[in-house]
């Protein structure tokens, strides 16, 4: 399973807004912090901002924070909305957009979907704080 730079910077963000709760954090701030494009981590703010997982306030006493607590923010939910194509792969649509011929017969896309359902069981189980918290863990 391959994740997305987008989800990967999105979960740094919010490590790094999890280390400093109740401060507003400078997009630059984190950026420099993991050696990531800003423009970029705007984007995945922006998408955060939008969803309710962070508070983005702009202007000169702006930045950004959590909308909750760390141990009420799980890392499936947050690769579930950074991920567009995590179900491509279940579907299995080859190129151009055309179904597999194959769908009928093959039996990887049960594999695959347990597998996915596996991969997202465990991510349902680790919130933010873990994270955090207990990094020798994962």
């Amino acid at each position: 399973m391959r994740l997305t730079l987008y989800t990967d910077y999105s979960i740094r963000a919010l490590v790094y807004l999890g280390q400093n709760p109740g401060r507003r954090v400078a997009i630059q701030e984190i950026a420099d912090a993991h050696g990531i494009s800003q423009s970029h981590l705007v984007k995945v703010v922006n998408r955060l901002s939008n969803h309710g997982i962070v508070l983005a306030r702009r202007g000169r006493s702006g930045g950004v924070e959590l909308a909750a607590v760390a141990h009420e923010i799980f890392v499936g939910d947050i690769v579930r909305l950074m991920e567009a194509d995590l179900h491509t792969v279940v579907n299995c649509v080859p190129g151009k957009g055309q179904p597999c011929i194959l769908a009928d017969a093959c039996r990887l896309r049960g594999l695959f979907a347990k597998s996915l359902g596996a991969f997202m069981a465990v991510l349902d189980r680790v919130t933010l704080h873990d994270l955090i918290m207990d990094h020798k863990r994962y």
